[in-house]
């Protein structure tokens, strides 16, 4: 059935390749971006999507009235800002989540909501597989806002009888992102590297685990949560397994050749706030009928396939 679809932060990562994918399923989609520096990420679909440039902030009821689905994943996506303007996780993930909240209580109150966020409310945890009854933890200002905002939308679920869920994106990859932000998406900044030839710094030679997952996979599990989801509930996107980091530069060099990796030790500010070794539970996700369908290597490869076409790595 074709739906009405807002994306929140429509021009970035995620909301990029979700937006392509509701578009191309037939859905009717709204985009809402703080700019437009990203549009090249829907070139494909501009002219099949509703583009309104403004901060989240400031969204009101008039952008909620009649959506079937919301899709809010505006937000600060690292920990470093805590470092040059700690203000801005606050005015994004706080007070941005908010707004939208507010709006639909206002325009809108029995919209579906999806929340975007992230294993790093977890901080490190001694027991693994890390699932939705894993206590949290967030080492930086960045997963204590987005912590905030998933408790945002408990609390207007509780209230008025709103219809949030939230999703926990593990460490994604894939089209579309960012190539040279090593602070926010290290895998894709290594493997535009890898592209130009150039050092590939290691941090502690790869020696710990994580749990990848492609773009493509994590758009879907958020079609499925939006669909079948429970309000209230949290639902991890994570292919539910550890790989280790030097086995995943392992796959880029079977595609690149060889490559010149350096073990290097990872600053103090990252051992503060960073995590360590992480795979999450994903039965919850699994039991609503999802489950990855792209394997690690194949991402790798799309991954840089686009990379080359796009000459995003000249």
């Amino acid at each position: 059935m074709q739906k009405n679809i807002l994306i929140t932060g429509g021009l970035g990562f995620v909301g990029s390749n979700l937006a392509e994918k509701c578009v191309l399923d037939g859905h009717n989609v709204t985009i809402i971006s703080q700019s437009d520096s990203k549009i090249g990420n829907i070139s494909k679909i501009r002219d099949r999507v509703n583009l309104k440039l403004k901060d989240i902030g400031r969204v009101d009821s008039e952008d909620v009235v009649g959506q079937d689905w919301i899709f809010h994943l505006a937000g600060t996506t690292h920990n470093y800002h805590i470092k040059t303007d700690p203000f801005l996780d606050i005015n994004v993930n706080c007070n941005g989540t908010i707004a939208l909240l507010e709006a639909c209580r206002i325009g809108n109150p029995s919209v579906r909501m999806v929340y975007g966020s992230t294993f790093f409310v977890n901080g490190n945890q001694s027991t693994l597989p890390v699932g939705p009854n894993s206590p949290c933890n967030p080492l930086g200002l960045y997963p204590a806002t987005r912590l905030a905002g998933e408790n945002f939308c408990r609390i207007y679920n509780q209230t008025f009888g709103m219809n949030s869920t939230i999703v926990r994106f593990t460490n994604l990859f894939g089209v579309k992102e960012q190539r040279d932000n090593k602070q926010k998406a290290g895998f894709n900044y290594l493997l535009n590297l890898a592209l130009r030839g150039e050092e590939i710094p290691l941090y502690n030679n790869g020696d710990f685990f994580r749990d990848y997952l492609y773009v493509s996979d994590a758009v879907d599990a958020s079609m499925v949560v939006a669909e079948k989801g429970s309000p209230g509930e949290v639902y991890y996107a994570g292919r539910g397994e550890g790989v280790l980091f030097r086995d995943l530069i392992g796959l880029v060099e079977k595609e690149v050749g060889n490559m010149r990796v350096v073990p290097v030790s990872p600053p103090q500010f990252h051992k503060s706030v960073g995590i360590t070794n992480f795979y999450c539970d994903n039965s919850s996700l699994r039991q609503l009928g999802w489950s990855p369908q792209v394997s690690l290597e194949e991402g790798v490869k799309r991954t840089l396939k686009w990379y080359r076409e796009s000459g995003a790595h000249d």
